[in-house]
């Protein structure tokens, strides 16, 4: 080795602390129990949640067990209330067919009323004597009379105008004719020498002519209609409605909602047939 070379350079003198061979003895691990006990209380963790689940899965399950069949008690009928709601039914009417040749018509009534065509004036059916609502709400012995005229001929009592007490009905007609309309309104009418409210002093049937309640009724709308067909009320001065005591009446506009009273009246209307 040159110690020209090396010169100025020392080697440093290697002490035993600084022996790497030579290492201090690890210190000693010191095993804790505190995993262990960490794992433990988690596994009581668990299992406290799953008894928990468990009951309380169990508690719904019984509850909504009851409340099932505390249910399905309580949908039967009681024994002492009626679950059954009837009806208003159509009355059953007995009818007879008539044909006017002089107003090419022909329809169905009911068969204790009375048609009465002379085959040069207005053809009338009425009906038997019975108790009808008044406008002022007292009960009255009176009649049902439909009237079938030519066109153009309103009663006088109709004025120039009348008011809808109810909005008019569409009804079908059950056989028209081939020249027919298939449907037509019927309008509730209130006359102006009329002023109880709710008074209903005839119904018409009013072709294409339809009105809501309150609304007026112009004589020009149903004086086109051909033939006129109306219905009007008398009251009787006795049981036998002899034809010198009849007088007309206005009714409750709330009769109409009284199957009994419609029925037999839209019996005849639906069954017009005209040529």
């Amino acid at each position: 080795m040159d110690p020209e070379r090396y010169r100025g350079f020392s080697t440093p003198e290697l002490k035993p602390k600084d022996d790497f061979n030579v290492l201090p003895p690890p210190p000693p691990h010191n095993y804790s129990n505190k995993s262990k006990s960490s794992k433990k209380k988690l596994g009581y963790l668990i299992f406290a949640l799953v008894v928990v689940l468990g009951i309380g899965l169990t508690l719904y399950l019984t509850h909504h067990a009851k409340a099932k069949k505390t249910n399905t008690n309580s949908s039967a009928p009681n024994s002492s209330v009626s679950t059954t709601t009837s009806t208003p039914k159509t009355p059953q009417i007995a009818s007879t067919s008539y044909t006017s040749t002089t107003y090419n018509a022909s329809f169905s009534y009911p068969s204790t009323w009375a048609v009465t065509d002379n085959g040069t004036g207005p053809l009338t059916v009425t009906s038997t004597p019975m108790q009808l609502e008044s406008s002022s709400g007292t009960n009255v012995l009176g009649q049902i009379v439909l009237t079938l005229v030519s066109k153009g001929n309103l009663p006088k009592s109709f004025g120039t105008q009348a008011v809808a007490v109810l909005d008019s009905q569409k009804i079908t007609y059950s056989a028209p004719s081939t020249t027919q309309a298939a449907a037509s309104y019927i309008s509730f009418a209130q006359y102006s020498t009329t002023v109880t409210p709710g008074g209903l002093d005839a119904i018409y049937l009013s072709g294409n002519f339809g009105y809501l309640k309150n609304q007026t009724i112009p004589a020009t709308d149903l004086n086109t209609v051909d033939p006129l067909v109306y219905v009007s009320f008398n009251a009787c001065a006795s049981s036998q409605c002899p034809i010198s005591t009849l007088k007309p009446l206005t009714i409750s506009s709330a009769a109409w909602s009284d199957n009994n009273f419609s029925a037999p009246i839209l019996l005849i209307f639906r069954s017009f047939s005209f040529d």
